[in-house]
């Protein structure tokens, strides 16, 4: 990846006040506000799992004069994280840093560039952990139900239904969290079924709060973010990180001791790295006459319990 190049960062007569880049609006990224983060001390470790079935069935019995207690028990398995480690640096050589027009700022540019590449990272791989074929119900919008921008024959909020019951008679959790891509989204607040539910009250158009309120869910999360998947130097090829789908969860506010959660993401306390968000440093290189920005986390956006969520895979045209 090349750094800037002398003729770029220093031109004749800058505007000291404009510099255009095409950088990534942070509120549009919603990975942070996903799963529960869970902080932990190792890269791999065991994490229990208490068996549903045990919670979900009636084991108490009619008593009886003189009955002994009839004695119930639960089951208890485990299984493991792994949290990988991401990194990247951005370097500024003392050359570049005495050339440098006042509207570069290579340090502080350099450091928005790498929080915003991780905060891009995390919200691509938690895209591909969760819209992905591994949770206990998948439908495929024109195969499984009717996609949701067919507004004749298509019915979002008896989908959205059947997916809270789904996932309640299942688990004896509601779902409280929907994700859904953008495109999905535009969709939805067209729908006509979902604007007839505030053709009294709204303008004729939904915002996301209604939206949220049309499907009856607690939280809703839309995905607005973008990248370019296209090599360097090729021709740009960007696109919506979360696609058009969608995916109802149950996801509890924080980790605990027996909580149910569809997902976690382990992060793990490394020596001299940031958490989940990453703190960017600054290292010198007197061998090079460089300073480095570097950054450095790691973690695991694991799916613990398939059962809580519902995924709908393609759900618009």
């Amino acid at each position: 990846m090349p750094s800037p190049t002398e003729s770029m960062i220093h031109i004749d007569a800058p505007l000291s006040d404009i510099a255009v880049a095409y950088k990534p609006d942070p509120t549009l990224y919603i990975a942070d506000q996903v799963f529960p983060i869970v902080e932990v001390n190792k890269q791999s470790d065991y994490y229990y799992i208490w068996t549903k079935g045990f919670w979900l069935r009636n084991a108490v019995e009619r008593r009886a004069p003189g009955d002994t207690y009839p004695r119930g028990r639960l089951e208890l398995s485990n299984t493991t994280y792994y949290a990988d480690i991401y990194h990247l640096a951005f370097a500024i050589a003392d050359e570049d840093r005495d050339q440098e027009d006042p509207a570069v700022q290579l340090e502080i540019s350099g450091a928005e560039w790498l929080a915003s590449q991780f905060a891009m990272n995390r919200e691509v791989n938690l895209a591909a952990t969760i819209f992905a074929a591994s949770w206990a119900t998948n439908l495929t919008g024109t195969t499984d139900f009717v996609q949701w921008s067919d507004f004749d024959d298509s019915n979002p909020l008896t989908d959205m239904i059947t997916g809270i019951n789904t996932i309640q008679q299942s688990t004896g959790q509601r779902a409280n969290t929907l994700i859904m891509g953008k495109e999905v989204a535009d969709q939805l607040c067209e729908h006509p079924l979902l604007l007839d539910k505030f053709k009294y009250t709204g303008a004729g158009v939904l915002e996301y709060e209604e939206l949220r309120k049309a499907l009856r869910i607690e939280k809703l999360l839309v995905g607005e973010s973008v990248y370019d998947d296209a090599n360097e130097g090729a021709t740009a090829s960007g696109g919506y990180i979360w696609g058009k789908n969608a995916l109802l969860l149950h996801v509890p506010s924080r980790p605990g001791l027996r909580v149910a959660a569809a997902g976690y993401t382990f992060v793990w306390k490394m020596r001299d790295a940031g958490g989940y968000t990453v703190s960017i440093q600054n290292v010198r290189d007197e061998l090079t006459d460089t300073d480095l920005l570097k950054g450095k986390h790691a973690f695991d956006h694991k799916i613990v319990s398939t059962d809580l969520g519902y995924y709908f895979a393609s759900a618009v045209a």
